[in-house]
């Protein structure tokens, strides 16, 4: 029995200590000895009172400039507010078990490698509003356990180098970044929310977002983005609608697309050589799947040879025709990869200046008698070729054909407005001098009212 009574006392005991801490004058201590607030009390130092014990401490709004070492000694401490103060520099000699660090609205302009030497814990650190320019590479590095990330509200040029990947929320909206560094951003695995609205990026690297595979959500507003063919990587992801984004980004350059939403424009009005093929690249994309084609034809029995001489050209001529059709069929097909407008595709014939070179058959026509020998031996019908010639003729100029109809309309829709102008003209003077007849009549009768009136008086007395 006396052995449980003392036992109740030296559980009691430490609580009645704890309730007793002192409550620093005018903070606020719902929890004495365990949360503190002090907050708008135009404090210039820490206060003296405060418990040792404390695990959260806030002394955000007051006019704090340096508490270099001042919070060392509070061991227990996890979270602590300084926000809203006049701290000119990153604090040091915080005490290692923060888990939470709140600095926004502070004074601070840069952040070295040793400010955050000791802060391994922190899984959330606040640097909104503040003054920072550059922050030491690798000095966020040593915080393995850092979740969440603010650095909104800074003057911040590019991504910090060496983020931590443990982050999986990233706020860097109102800067001044001009460019996404991709080894800044790669190393991010975790990522989830990245916020970098409000900044001067003007194009988003190619792969940018592809090597990050927990990306959720993204905020891009208002920037400066460049609708020209570097910004084709962010207009094709917006367009995957894989995330949660904002899709209402809004062009500034160049001249003729600012204030146009991205997501409105075609790709052609974007990057108008996104749609125009390279020679020698295409060249090859056309010649290599046609490379199986031509020896499969060469390499088809013909029947009945008489001659072998006669049947290996022949097949080369059919092989070189087929050739020269299936890479105007390609030609033809390379454009309809894209959605285009009646409008853009006129406008790419007219303002195209690096056109596929148009294909000629350098094979020799076949006369009437080496066709009849062909015809002879392989047993083809004589307008296989005669055929297959218009059809290729066809396909080359259907482009040139489809042009000509719109001109001449153009031509007739001009004519056609000219001339009801001129109707209008003269019916307008028709109505003019019709108005003037009819004000000339009517004053001829009044004038002649007036002289008939004074007759009729005198001839009544």
């Amino acid at each position: 029995m006396l052995w449980c009574q003392r036992g109740v006392l030296l559980v009691l005991c430490p609580l009645a200590c704890l309730a007793a801490l002192p409550c620093p004058p005018g903070c606020c201590c719902p929890r004495p000895g365990f949360l503190v607030l002090c907050e708008s009390l135009g404090l210039r130092s820490l206060p003296r009172s405060v418990p040792l014990s404390t695990s959260a401490l806030s002394v955000a709004r007051n006019q704090l400039c340096n508490v270099d070492h001042l919070l060392r000694p509070f061991s227990a401490l996890q979270e602590l507010s300084l926000s809203h103060n006049l701290l000119a520099r990153f604090p040091r000699g915080l005490p290692s078990g923060l888990e939470s660090l709140l600095l926004q609205e502070n004074r601070i302009t840069y952040i070295t490698s040793g400010a955050l030497r000791h802060l391994g814990n922190l899984t959330r650190l606040d640097l909104e509003d503040n003054r920072i320019r550059a922050i030491q590479p690798g000095a966020l590095l040593g915080l393995s356990k850092l979740q969440v990330l603010t650095l909104k509200g800074n003057r911040l040029t590019s991504l910090p180098l060496n983020l931590p990947p443990s982050l999986t929320h990233l706020d860097l909206s109102e800067n001044c970044i001009s460019v996404l560094d991709l080894p800044s951003l790669s190393p991010l695995v975790n990522l989830q929310v990245l916020r970098i609205n409000s900044n001067c990026l003007r194009f988003v690297p190619e792969s940018a977002f592809d090597r990050l595979p927990r990306l959720r959500s993204v905020d891009l507003a208002n920037n400066l983005w460049a609708c020209e063919c570097e910004i084709l990587y962010l207009y094709r992801w917006l367009l995957s609608g894989r995330l949660r984004t904002a899709t209402d980004l809004v062009c500034t350059e160049p001249v003729h697309l600012a204030h146009h939403l991205l997501l409105n424009l075609s790709v052609f009005t974007i990057c108008p050589r996104a749609l125009r093929p390279n020679e020698s690249s295409h060249q090859l994309d056309l010649n290599s799947p046609l490379e199986g084609e031509q020896e499969t034809l060469a390499a088809k029995p013909t029947g009945q040879s008489a001659n072998k001489k006669d049947l290996g050209s022949s097949a080369r001529r059919e092989s070189q025709e087929s050739t020269v059709g299936l890479k105007s069929r390609a030609l033809l097909n390379y454009y309809s990869l894209e959605t285009l407008t009646y409008e853009a595709c006129l406008s790419l014939n007219k303002t195209q200046t690096v056109s596929p070179p148009p294909l000629k058959n350098t094979t020799p026509t076949p006369t009437i008698e080496t066709q009849k020998g062909r015809d002879n031996v392989t047993g083809r019908t004589p307008h296989y070729n005669a055929t297959l010639a218009e059809g290729t003729q066809s396909l080359l100029f259907t482009n040139r054909d489809e042009v000509r109809p719109t001109r001449s309309t153009q031509r007739v829709t001009l004519h056609g407005s000219a001339v009801l102008v001129s109707l209008l003209v003269v019916l307008c003077a028709l109505v003019i001098l019709l108005m003037l007849l009819v004000l000339f009549v009517l004053r001829k009768v009044l004038s002649r009212q007036q002289r008939v009136a004074p007759l009729d008086v005198g001839s009544g007395g």
